[in-house]
């Protein structure tokens, strides 16, 4: 019995040996250090590099696995086998462009031995470079540039005047004069200076005059610039507007007594629809407020037909419906069409209706 006893705490012995050594021969890696900081670098003069130097501080062979590093950086590192008290390295380089301001970035990598990763870091500031004027201005009508071809007036109450523009600029070697045509009545545009010397910087201006068309939603327009009397491809302005009640000033208790707009259902799903073939559904909405509801406006997109309700002002406690027909002619696959409904509901002024489903083909 003694005997095998004996046996056993010697067996446990050398399972136990098996194991220390077994830890003291892995391979490990350490950095010098994991982390450094480029400190302020200009982005006209980069990439820049940096190396982390790593030993194997281990018993036996060291291998870097893999590596993954973030956005902006390029890896090489020591791909053979690092012997045991050999040095490697891991070159880092961060490319600035396009990436102004502070940064932090890791590498994470894989190797074999204990610890099996480790984590690097990459600090630093882009201080970005100046920018050419045709970067500034990217949008090219003629001799003219353009910051943009596009003038977004955000929301617009109904019957308010709203003014904004975008930055131009002449880089030709002419003066260019600048006018306007196909102008929408409720918009009043301006050159300032009209006339733009060579290298000089200019706005074009408009005015949206929300008291002089009658729309709700999302409105779009456009109207053509001429350039010395010349109207060169691409000379479209766009503006967009969104006409929408401002409720802001409501008390609580106008709040309470408001309408209120309820839609038995948003969305509608057809299932699956032969190409070519058309679908209706009606959408019964109610007045569960307190005061009288008007539809300001019912708009569908593209593919969606929405017939007016034939009702526009309930009062509390009626219902009405809004009938909407997809045509699935040109259209083929899943559909996610969009109907906007514009109400005088100071919680729920706007309420996309959806129509979905599949087109399939014969």
């Amino acid at each position: 019995m003694y005997l095998i006893k004996r046996l056993i705490f010697v067996a446990i012995l050398l399972i136990i040996c098996s194991m220390v050594c077994s830890q003291q021969n892995r391979s490990s890696i350490h950095f010098e250090t994991g982390q450094h900081n480029l400190g302020r670098i200009n982005e006209a003069d980069g990439p820049f590099q940096h190396e982390f130097v790593f030993v194997n501080k281990g018993a036996d062979p060291l291998l870097v696995t893999s590596i993954r590093a973030g956005a902006g950086l390029t890896v090489w590192w020591t791909r053979s086998l690092v012997q045991p008290g050999e040095t490697g390295k891991v070159t880092v380089e961060f490319n600035p462009q396009n990436m102004p301001g502070k940064f932090n970035r890791t590498i994470t990598l894989s190797a074999t031995g204990d610890p099996s990763s480790a984590t690097l870091r990459l600090l630093g500031e882009v201080i970005p470079r100046e920018k050419t004027p045709e970067e500034l201005y990217p949008h090219q009508t003629g001799l003219l540039r353009m910051r943009s071809n596009h003038i977004s007036f955000g929301y617009v109450t109904p019957g308010s005047l709203k003014t904004d523009s975008i930055d131009v600029i002449n880089l030709s070697a002419e003066a260019i004069d600048l006018a306007f045509t196909g102008i929408p009545g409720h918009i009043t545009p301006e050159a300032v200076p009209q006339m733009l010397k060579p290298g000089e910087r200019g706005v074009l201006k408009a005015s949206w005059d929300a008291g002089r068309i009658e729309d709700w939603g999302v409105v779009t327009h456009h109207f053509r610039l001429l350039i010395n009397g010349n109207s060169p491809p691409g000379n479209i302005l766009y503006l967009s507007a969104n006409i929408r009640e401002d409720f802001s000033g409501m008390s609580d208790e106008e709040k309470e007594n408001a309408p209120s707009i309820f839609f038995d259902d948003r969305v509608f799903n057809f299932g699956t629809l032969r190409h070519g073939k058309s679908v209706e559904h009606k959408f019964v909405f109610t007045n569960n407020g307190k005061s009288d509801l008007i539809i300001r406006s019912v708009r569908s997109g593209c593919g969606c037909t929405a017939i007016e309700p034939h009702k526009r002002l309930l009062k509390p406690g009626e219902s009405g419906t809004i009938k909407a027909v997809f045509n699935s002619r040109g259209f083929r696959g899943r559909q996610n069409r969009g109907i906007t409904v514009i109400s005088n509901d100071p919680a729920n002024p706007s309420i996309v209706l959806r129509i979905t489903g599949e087109v399939i083909s014969e």
